[in-house]
């Protein structure tokens, strides 16, 4: 082989390894994301009003956005940043209520604890058993949702 494939080879081997590494770190926690939504939306919103009011609705992300941004505008103390992180952790605790409660009760999830991890495996597992009723980012809302809600302690 000559010098120069050798170098090639040796190029693309590291650039290989560098898009893969880069890969891993892009792709972030969504628990991690829907948590720092939880804690925005429980430190913003309880400045106004008690929390359950919101909690107890089922609305899409579109919709969320529109009630978010009408309390901002009514006050709220919410960094724009803030605003979609809270619009995401509503949207996936609405599509944990609708979906999930399509099939069961919510009561049986919220009594289990589990890893991030485990979280996952059970809500592609149920969604499995209902091909077409929750979407990939469906599924991986309501198991983020799921871990920070439900974690192993």
């Amino acid at each position: 082989m000559s010098r120069s494939a050798v170098v090639i080879f040796a190029a693309a081997g590291i650039l290989a390894t560098a898009l893969a590494a880069f890969a891993q770190q892009a792709a972030p926690d969504p628990a991690v994301a829907l948590k720092a939504g939880k804690e925005a939306f429980e430190k913003s919103c309880k400045q106004c009003h008690g929390l359950d009011r919101p909690l107890s609705k089922v609305k899409t992300a579109a919709e969320w956005e529109i009630t978010v941004a009408r309390m901002v505008k009514n006050g709220a103390s919410v960094a724009g940043e803030q605003q979609g992180q809270i619009v995401a952790y509503l949207a996936a605790k609405s599509t944990f209520d609708t979906k999930c409660s399509a099939c069961h009760g919510t009561d049986k999830p919220l009594g289990a604890k589990k890893s991030a991890a485990d979280w996952l495996a059970t809500v592609q597992r149920m969604a499995g058993k209902k091909p077409g009723h929750l979407a990939e980012k469906e599924i991986a809302d309501v198991a983020a949702y799921l871990a920070i809600e439900r974690p192993v302690q």
